[in-house]
């Protein structure tokens, strides 16, 4: 499934550093898309057994006896560090048997955006906590080859939305994107969506997360 994810780039969606293209909104739909409807996790549940905590982890599914929450990070570091609390928390409870972590590359991750986590930082840092996280973590990391499907977001004719800032990755609202993965799960050319193109089954959070929980810096 991590194979077939997709790179979703707007050429000009930073005037500061030209060399961020990659949009990790996009990215983070697909994966929701993916998971949550293709293969039947359960979107966003808590990652808790208090249930006022609103807590929630990105995924979670049970294989067999096996239990695993799964987070998917294409955002700041700090929002990492925010998943791996979750998955102990989730194992410290016997809510989870193994944590699933998937994040960009190094490579990946210098072209979403500044101070974003990455696979090469992660399996560095993971070791110095052996005494404080207690659960077996399987870390995935994320780069495009020659085979990865590229979208340009710049190609999309969809207007700007009202609250969008400029014409950039911003003026995608959230069916936007889901209508742009919608059309890649559909086989369909993402770059021919417009507004009245379907959205495709949206995954239902069981737990909302707040959007400043749900994104990360991207430069």
């Amino acid at each position: 499934m991590v194979k077939k994810s997709p790179l979703f780039i707007f050429p000009s969606k930073s005037e500061k550093n030209k060399k961020f293209d990659v949009v990790q909104q996009c990215l983070n739909t697909w994966f929701d898309r993916a998971l949550a409807v293709e293969n039947n996790w359960q979107y966003h549940p808590l990652a808790t057994a208090i249930e006022k905590s609103r807590l929630a982890a990105d995924f979670h599914k049970n294989f067999d006896h096996v239990k695993i929450q799964a987070e998917v990070q294409f955002g700041n570091m700090s929002r990492w560090y925010s998943d791996i609390f979750k998955l102990q928390t989730a194992y410290s409870q016997s809510l989870v048997d193994i944590g699933l972590s998937i994040v960009p590359t190094a490579a990946l991750a210098a072209r979403i955006g500044s101070n974003i986590a990455h696979y090469e930082r992660v399996i560095r840092e993971l070791p110095s906590a052996n005494l404080s996280i207690t659960l077996p973590i399987l870390v995935i990391g994320v780069e495009p080859n020659r085979a990865t499907k590229t979208v340009d977001l710049s190609r999309i004719d969809i207007p700007k939305s009202d609250s969008a800032k400029n014409d950039g990755p911003s003026k995608f609202t959230e069916l936007d994107r889901y209508r742009i993965v919608n059309a890649l799960f559909e086989g369909q050319d993402p770059h021919a969506v417009t507004r009245n193109s379907p959205t495709g089954t949206i995954p239902k959070p069981i737990v909302n997360v707040p959007d400043d929980e749900d994104e990360g810096d991207t430069g």
